[in-house]
């Protein structure tokens, strides 16, 4: 038959501090590395934006804004 050990309420309560502290160093690594993604993928945007407009200046390639269109059937509306 198995033993089982018995821990005492210090034992417990050091065990939860270490599992909250466990928790907490987890959840600042998921946020900075959610952090540091979102802010490299606006930078990589940023970047592709810049580069198409070169490469667009550089073709003599003028780029309009987009037309909004109303959808068929709605002229009289």
């Amino acid at each position: 038959m198995s033993e089982f050990i018995k821990l005492t309420d210090e034992q417990v309560k050091a065990r939860k501090r270490r599992n909250i502290a466990i928790a907490m160093g987890l959840l600042v690594f998921i946020a900075t590395v959610y952090a540091i993604t979102v802010s490299r993928m606006h930078a990589n945007n940023e970047a592709r934006k810049a580069a198409d407009a070169a490469h667009n200046a550089e073709m003599g390639v003028t780029v309009s804004q987009p037309q909004v269109v109303a959808p068929a059937g709605a002229e009289g509306q």
